[in-house]
Formats: C-alpha cells, sequence, structure tokens
C-alpha cells in the first residue's frame, strides 16, 4: 500500500472521470417538447397492446397480473416509462434468457414498478430533477426504490443513461414516457456513479479499493452508507491512500440495511472497517464516531436495490 501522504483533492481530482449521459438527436429532442394524445382516449395498457412495438411490455404486464389495474380509466393516474421490444430483447439477451416467461414473477413484478413513479402522474417538466421514488420496493425495508433523474437541455436520462426518447404521451388514467432501455432497479454504485455530489465517493472506491467498489456493485449486498457531502470530504486535507481506504469503510454498514425510520436513538451500528458509530434521534439523525464527534444526516433515504443512502455533513473519524 502506498502510504505517502497525498492532498486528498489532489487524488480525488485525478480519479475522478467524466461521465456523460447519452446525447439524443435534435428530433428526438422535438419528439420530446411535443406532447402527444392518442386519436382516442385509451387507457395505458391499451396504448400499449395497440402498439406493436410495445408487445414485449404487454407480456410483461400480463405476467405479473398487472393488465386489469392498468386499463382502468382514470384509476391510479401513473407516470409510466415505457420500454419498447427492442430493449426488452436486449435486456433478454443479455441476461441469456429466452422469453418474458422466462423472467421469474417476482424479478419481473419489481422492474415493472421501477418503470412506475409513486404519486401522481407527470409531465416531463414535472418531474424533479435528482431522486425520484417509485412504486418499486427494497426487499428488507419495503421502502420504495429511487431512481435518479438528470436533464439537460431538452435531453431527459434516468440512473446510468436510459434515455426518454418520446415523452408526455397522456392516456385516461396517466402519462406515458417513451425510453430506450429498461429500467433494471439501481445498486448504491449507480447513484454515487451519476449524483454529481456523490461522483468522488464513486471514483475513489473504485481506484483504490476494488473490494468497496465491488460491494457497492453487489445486487446481493445490503449496504448502509454514510456519505460525507463533496465539501466534507474535500475538508479532510492531507490523508494517506490507506487512511482514506479505511476512513471509507468506516462509512458502510455492510450486512444491514438502515433507512432513517429504522434507525433509533441509542443505536450502535458495526462499521465494515471496524469500529462503531452511535445513533442519536431527535429533531435531527446525529452520528457519533469513535473521536466522539458527531455529524448530522443533511439528506436521507436514497434507496437503491441493495441498499440505502443517507448524506453527512461531517467526515466521521475511526480513531
Amino acid at each position: 500500500m502506498n502510504t505517502k501522504n497525498l492532498s486528498l483533492k489532489a487524488i480525488l481530482l485525478l480519479l475522478v472521470c467524466a461521465y456523460n449521459f447519452t446525447a439524443c438527436s435534435d428530433s428526438s429532442n422535438d419528439e420530446n417538447s411535443e406532447t402527444e394524445t392518442p386519436n382516442e382516449p385509451v387507457s395505458l395498457y391499451t396504448y400499449f397492446s395497440n402498439d406493436p412495438d410495445y408487445s414485449l411490455l404487454v407480456q410483461a404486464i400480463d405476467q405479473i397480473g398487472y393488465n386489469n389495474a392498468l386499463n382502468v380509466d382514470g384509476a391510479g393516474s401513473y407516470t409510466f416509462f415505457a420500454p419498447n421490444n427492442e430493449a426488452f430483447s436486449r435486456y433478454l439477451a443479455k441476461k441469456n434468457i429466452n422469453s418474458i416467461q422466462n423472467i421469474p414473477t417476482n424479478t419481473l413484478t419489481q422492474i415493472i414498478l421501477n418503470h412506475m413513479l409513486s404519486g401522481k402522474a407527470k409531465f416531463a417538466s414535472e418531474i424533479t430533477e435528482g431522486y425520484n421514488k417509485t412504486q418499486a420496493k427494497e426487499y428488507i425495508t419495503q421502502a420504495n426504490i429511487d431512481l435518479f433523474v438528470a436533464k439537460k437541455n431538452s435531453t431527459i436520462t434516468l440512473n446510468d443513461g436510459i434515455l426518454i426518447t418520446k415523452a408526455d404521451i397522456e392516456v385516461t388514467n396517466g402519462i406515458i414516457h417513451k425510453i430506450d432501455d429498461i429500467i433494471t432497479p439501481a445498486t448504491l454504485a449507480t447513484f454515487i456513479k451519476v449524483d454529481s455530489e456523490l461522483s468522488n465517493l464513486y471514483n475513489a472506491s473504485k481506484e483504490l479499493d476494488n473490494e468497496v467498489f465491488t460491494k457497492l456493485n453487489d445486487i446481493e449486498a445490503d449496504i448502509t452508507v454514510f456519505i460525507p457531502s463533496e465539501e466534507a470530504f474535500l475538508d479532510m486535507g492531507t490523508v494517506t491512500l490507506e487512511s482514506l481506504n479505511k476512513t471509507i469503510k468506516y462509512h458502510i454498514i455492510d450486512g444491514e440495511i438502515n433507512t432513517s425510520n429504522n434507525l433509533k436513538d441509542g443505536d450502535v451500528l458495526n462499521t465494515w472497517q471496524g469500529n462503531a458509530i452511535k445513533i442519536n434521534t431527535g429533531d435531527s439523525i446525529i452520528i457519533t464516531d469513535s473521536a466522539n464527534e458527531n455529524a448530522t444526516i443533511i439528506a436521507k433515504d436514497f434507496v437503491a436495490w441493495n441498499g440505502v443512502v443517507h448524506i453527512i455533513n461531517k467526515v466521521l473519524k475511526y480513531e
């Protein structure tokens, strides 16, 4: 391990990579800006059933038993991100699955629910940039999984660069936005990569310790991550690479998913680094570290398939 002292800011600046979202063509941008209304009022399910390019999506909806729910006029008022047959075919090929019917129904249910936002139907302009709750559920806590939305000019991307190709199709029970890929529930690594406020941690974890990078990407993992804000990270000053690696692990609870509702006053959580942290609740959630210093959770409950992220205002000290 290289223990030469380096400025953390210099390390992070060297490690940060540019992650550019896929750009769409001018014609796609023009499409995105127009609102489509079917010639005759139809439901979500009927709209998809009438378009042969969405036959695989209809098969998926049928298999999970949502055909009736999505066919009732005015019921639900859904925001639905719709992948076409090409997107489903790529997903099946990637997973080496022959057909929609061969996807386990529980898995398929979560995938489809991950294409539907919680709450009322939203036009593209109404969708919040940043984290949006979907109807999919994290298995252990049953908390709604988030979808990260990025907007640049008239281009809107979801999670790791999935593009809205046609926005704002009004139907009788919601609004459809056509997309160019399947939205599988994100891992924590996805959020840390696409959220510019967290990208320094993503790049540092990837380059400094492959074990950390692998953990954040592991769809089977159960993790709670307390991520210092970008300002807090850069305020660390001069550190060694070994110290930075241990510090990152001290902010990760491996084997537990703790949403804010699960954090109780007096809880002691054992970190991946080895030392513990203590939780204090009240008007805010306070974390006391091994140095008996406090950090406050300033943003909470960004939920991925393999865990949850909370943002804190200070770097925790493990000794």
